[in-house]
Parts: C-alpha cells; sequence; structure tokens
C-alpha cells in the first residue's frame, strides 16, 4: 500500500481568528492614512485660515481711519490772549480744511488737536509741552513767544518732541539741528524794517521802550544797530513784563522822552501790555506830541480799536510792521473766509498759524509714522513745497522760514469804524507805499 500525504487542517476556531486579524489591520491601516492625512488637511485649513486673518486684518486696516493727535499750546490767558483766543479759530480752520482735503482723496487719515493754555508764561509753556508729552504727543504747534519757545528748547531736544512755533521770531533762537521749528522769518529782519521806516519818516532821536524779554532784548538791540548804522541815536529802555498796569511805566518814559528831547517812541510789545501802555500815553502831553512806531506784537488786539486809543493811533500817525507775503491770492481767500467767521480780519501770525498747522499734518503723512525726529526731517520737505496762507514756506537751515516780507499797518477809520490797515510794505531792503 502507498504512503497518502497527510494535511492538517486548521481548527475551526483559527481562520476567523485571523480574517478578523486582517480585517482590523485594514481598518487601522486605513484609519492611520485617515488620521495622516486629516492632519494634513488641518493644517493646511489652518494655514489657509491664518492667511484669511491676515486679509481681513488688511480689509479692516484699510477701512479703518488711522488718527493722528496735534498738541497745540497757545496764550488763552496772559499777555498775547487776544490773539491767542482768535488763532484758536484759524487752527481749526487748518484743521478742518486739512481734514476735507484728505476726506476728499479718500485717505483714510483724519487729524484732531489738543489744545492747551500756556498762559504766555515761560514756565507754563514747558508745563503745557510736558503734559502733551505725556498724552504721547510728538509735535506741538506754538508756543508763541521766544522766551515761551526758549524754555521749552531743552526738554523738547531731549525727548523728540517738535516744537513748531508760528510766532516766536528771536534772532537768539535760529539754531541749526535742534527741535525748533518756526513757520515765521527771525526778528533780525523785522528790525531792519522798522529802524529802516522810522528813519524815512523822519525819526533821528528815539526811545526804544521794549519789554524785558527774550523777544523785546534782542528786537531793541537789531533795531539800535540798524538805526545807528543810519545815523540815528536810540535809547534803549526796558520795562518789565506781566505787571497788571503800566501807568508808572508811561510816566518814566514820558519823562524821559521829555528829558532827551526824543522826537519818536519805538514800542516793542505784546497786545495787552501795549494796549495798556497806549491806553496811558494818549492822556500824557509829552507822548502825545511825538511819533510812534510798532512792532508787529500788538498788531490784531481789539483794544486799538476802540475810538479812544485809536483816536491817538491816528494823532501820533503811529506805523508799525508786521511779517507778511506779499501779493497773495491765498492769503485773501483765507483771510475772506476768516472774515466771514468772525466779523474781523485776521491777527497777525493767523496765517503762520494755519500753515503751520496744515504743514504738520502732511509733514506727518509724509513721514509714515508717528515719530519726532521723523516728522521734523519731513517738514523740512514738506515746506519747500508748500505755499500757503503765509506764503511761501521753504525753511533754512536753523528751521526759520527762509524768506520773509513785512507789511506797514497803522489803523484807520473806514465807514465810520476803526480797522487795521496796511499801507505800505518792506522787502528786499525796500520800502513801497500803497
Amino acid at each position: 500500500m502507498s504512503e497518502e500525504t497527510k494535511v492538517t487542517k486548521p481548527s475551526s476556531g483559527v481562520l476567523p481568528r485571523l480574517l478578523a486579524a486582517f480585517v482590523i489591520g485594514l481598518i487601522l491601516g486605513g484609519l492611520g492614512t485617515f488620521l495622516v492625512q486629516s492632519s494634513q488637511y488641518s493644517a493646511q485649513l489652518s494655514d489657509l485660515q491664518n492667511r484669511v486673518n491676515t486679509l481681513q486684518a488688511a480689509v479692516n486696516a484699510l477701512n479703518t481711519t488711522k488718527i493722528y493727535t496735534i498738541g497745540v499750546s497757545f496764550p488763552l490767558t496772559g499777555e498775547l490772549s487776544d490773539v491767542g483766543n482768535q488763532w484758536k479759530t484759524v487752527a481749526q480752520m487748518a484743521l478742518n480744511d486739512l481734514n476735507s482735503e484728505l476726506a476728499n482723496e479718500n485717505v483714510k487719515v483724519q487729524f484732531k488737536l489738543v489744545i492747551v493754555d500756556d498762559k504766555t508764561q515761560a514756565q507754563d509753556a514747558l508745563t503745557a509741552v510736558q503734559s502733551l508729552a505725556q498724552q504721547g504727543i510728538k509735535v506741538v504747534v506754538g508756543p508763541a513767544a521766544s522766551s515761551q519757545v526758549k524754555a521749552v528748547k531743552a526738554y523738547a531736544d531731549a525727548n523728540q518732541i517738535l516744537i513748531v512755533s508760528p510766532s516766536s521770531t528771536s534772532p537768539t533762537l535760529a539754531i541749526p539741528n535742534d527741535f525748533i521749528i518756526r513757520t515765521v522769518g527771525s526778528d533780525a529782519v523785522q528790525a531792519e524794517a522798522l529802524a529802516k521806516l522810522a528813519f524815512e519818516q523822519g525819526a533821528r532821536n528815539v526811545v526804544v521802550f521794549y519789554r524785558d524779554d527774550e523777544y523785546g532784548q534782542a528786537f531793541a538791540q537789531f533795531f539800535n544797530n540798524v538805526f545807528s548804522s543810519l545815523g540815528g541815536k536810540a535809547t534803549l529802555t526796558k520795562y518789565a513784563t506781566g505787571l497788571p498796569d503800566y501807568a508808572s511805566e508811561v510816566a518814566q518814559l514820558s519823562s524821559q522822552v521829555k528829558a532827551i528831547g526824543a522826537d519818536a517812541v519805538v514800542m516793542i510789545s505784546f497786545d495787552t501790555d501795549g494796549a495798556n501802555i497806549l491806553g496811558h500815553a494818549k492822556d500824557d502831553p509829552t507822548l502825545s506830541s511825538v511819533r510812534w512806531f510798532s512792532s508787529e506784537g500788538v498788531h490784531g488786539t481789539t483794544q486799538l480799536l476802540s475810538p479812544e486809543i485809536a483816536t491817538f493811533i491816528r494823532k501820533v500817525n503811529l506805523l508799525g510792521t508786521r511779517p507778511v507775503f506779499k501779493e497773495n491770492p491765498v492769503y485773501i481767500d483765507f483771510a475772506a473766509r476768516y472774515k466771514s467767521l468772525t466779523g474781523r480780519d485776521p491777527p497777525v501770525f493767523a496765517a503762520n498759524v494755519y500753515d503751520s498747522i496744515i504743514l504738520v499734518g502732511k509733514a506727518i503723512l509724509l513721514a509714515g509714522k508717528y515719530d519726532g525726529a521723523a516728522i521734523r526731517a519731513a517738514m523740512f520737505k514738506v515746506a519747500s513745497n508748500y505755499y500757503g496762507a503765509s506764503g511761501w514756506c521753504i525753511l533754512n537751515s536753523a528751521g526759520d522760514r527762509m524768506y520773509q516780507d513785512y507789511a506797514i499797518w497803522t489803523v484807520s477809520s473806514v465807514n465810520g469804524t476803526y480797522e487795521y490797515q496796511d499801507i505800505g510794505s518792506y522787502s528786499g531792503g525796500t520800502i513801497t507805499w500803497g
């Protein structure tokens, strides 16, 4: 008998177990693949969501208006309060015009002002600038007086806070590479204009009655230098600032004019002190018998338009100088709009205030960031191409206005009321009437 091959059969429980194991393996393998793919899809989905979020943020940014703040330090009380409060209207005009221009061009940027009162005092100006800086403000329009600008200079330089003064004119503050910009010319030129005006009008022996501060001291000295070179004699007489009344000082001025036989008084003042001085001088026989000349500091003061003081101004034929830019159609439009709002002509430096706000706004836009140093650098570029209400605003290396003309002003009777009137100009060393 042949040998037969023997086949061993698995037990009845083994095959199902093998089949189950095989199926479980397929399931686990598929699950693993699914999990890997799911993880990849999840990562891709997360990346896509991040991109969507980034794009949405960009869209939101494009649709969100960026707000920049411009600080303003104005003399709302004190010796320049008359013009300081008028400047508030000018600043708001400039802000509205700037924001309207940006809105019309669909630029998602707007500006706002934070205005503080520096009280026409040096220490208060420093306090005002420090307060604005603590709010994160990097650029301040103002303060007005040179003594105030001098007081804030060290703090502004150390903290890179840009100071843009529309009215500080002392030649002693013409310093390159600092954080002081002045949108008006130095008084070195205005002192020359006033000296030549007084000499041309026949004055030869004058008393220069000046504020004992940064502005008055520098103006008086520069006036004396020019007037003396022309052949005239100037006696410099200072008076203390911040007094409530100047009756005693005016009485001393009268005595001095009489003692030296002066033929004219040259007043270097601000608005409230200047108005007070003229208010006492009108009642003094000696001071009513000589010619009077004035710097720009008192121009625009409403008190000078009162019948009592205006009559005195006409009697002594008071003439003054003030910074302007000749034949400026932009200023004509600005002045008309200001008068329609207030019923009066713009005060001294109003055009410079207006242009300072506009220049700062445009400089912030050009800088691309709210940073004092960047805004300062941009100001020089913007000003070189900006012709505003005060004229061409190009700056020199010291950050002062490079070109400045001057008007010759007085107070005249127009249709039964008194108004400030420009009757001549000074440009390039030449006086022109009319």
